[in-house]
């Protein structure tokens, strides 16, 4: 079973009344828009909004497909579902 999460230090920059949050190259993330939630402890989650952002999140860590050397995949793994 391969690595089950990943964390990493990143900072807030503000502009204009905005924040924006630099999201490490480090980090899977694909799409043009996001879902943010603030749990009630203070947690803060992101995840893809585009529902093809969320199948490609959905297949690359899929918890039943092996990691070669423990490592993140670099590719969405391919399988024949047939």
């Amino acid at each position: 079973m391969g690595p089950v999460s990943k964390s990493l230090q990143s900072r807030v920059i503000r502009e204009d009344g905005v924040r924006m949050i630099v999201i490490p190259e480090e980090i899977f993330l694909i799409g043009e828009e996001v879902t943010v939630r603030q749990e009630r402890d203070g947690t803060i989650s992101i995840h893809p909004a585009e529902e093809h952002a969320r199948e490609e999140l959905w297949a690359r860590f899929n918890p039943f497909v092996e990691w070669e050397n423990e490592t993140w995949p670099v590719e969405t793994p391919k399988w024949d579902i047939g």
